[in-house]
């Protein structure tokens, strides 16, 4: 996400250079919520030492109101179907979204 943010800062200097102004901030999806609670919070616990910068950064771009972050459900990540095993009925419903197409569909009798 501090990737992501620090990308989200570059592009809105970028518009501002090209005066195209917006006052809207980015939304970023993120299916942890933890991460989206302790980017949140203010107060740091003993069990986020190894995530202080990132989450310094998240939590300056929120305050300054460049990026909002909003949970996402885990069946509606695009990436899965890239990353792990799928069942069948997600595997098609993802893959659909990804406008992808079976191209042995007609050696297989299908269209």
């Amino acid at each position: 996400m501090a990737h992501t943010a620090c990308e989200v800062q570059w592009l809105y200097h970028l518009m501002h250079d090209l005066h195209l102004c917006t006052t809207q901030p980015a939304i970023i999806y993120c299916d942890n919520t933890s991460a989206i609670k302790i980017a949140n919070n203010p107060v740091f616990h003993e069990r986020t030492k190894h995530i202080e910068i990132d989450c310094h950064t998240i939590r300056e771009k929120i305050q300054q109101g460049l990026i909002k972050l909003l949970p996402m459900k885990m069946n509606h990540q695009l990436a899965d179907i890239l990353l792990k095993a799928l069942p069948p009925g997600l595997f098609s419903q993802l893959s659909s979204k990804l406008g992808t197409q079976n191209i042995y569909c007609q050696l297989a009798g299908r269209s």
